[in-house]
């Protein structure tokens, strides 16, 4: 059986739109997080964020990551006896956000083992009272 142009350019079309309604098909059902869940209501208490962040300026301290033992450390000059949240925030999946409470130790400082966190980009934020003052620090980094 020979085709004409007209019978092709009807196949042609046909694949076209078949690929063209696969592909919305597959790009529908695609998860893709780009906000949190409760976003208004930290939009609302973003003010409250600022100034913890703000609150710890004057303070010494230091957040680092220490690649041979696969340890987050936290350092401050405030001294033991401060409890906190560390909170754990996974860009690409919220399923693996998480949080644990910390204290620092005599000399000021908390180490916490990452090896069970999934490999790649994680935001850590250290939140904790001093008094009625609330304080907080943030790092980003790329396990690997």
């Amino acid at each position: 059986m020979k085709l004409n142009w007209g019978h092709k350019l009807v196949i042609f079309a046909i694949l076209f739109m078949v690929f063209i309604f696969s592909m919305i098909t597959f790009m529908i059902r695609q998860n893709v997080e780009l906000v949190e869940s409760d976003y208004y209501e930290k939009g609302i208490k973003y003010q409250d964020k600022i100034d913890k962040l703000n609150a710890i300026k004057g303070l010494d301290h230091a957040i680092r990551f220490d690649s041979l033992k696969n340890e987050l450390v936290f350092e401050t000059a405030m001294g033991g006896n401060v409890s906190g949240v560390l909170k754990f925030y996974r860009p690409s999946d919220s399923k693996m956000d998480t949080q644990i409470p910390f204290t620092l130790n005599e000399e000021g400082r908390f180490a916490y083992n990452v090896s069970s966190l999934a490999k790649g980009p994680w935001k850590f934020t250290f939140e904790w009272m001093v008094g009625t003052q609330a304080m907080a620090v943030e790092k980003e980094i790329i396990l690997k």
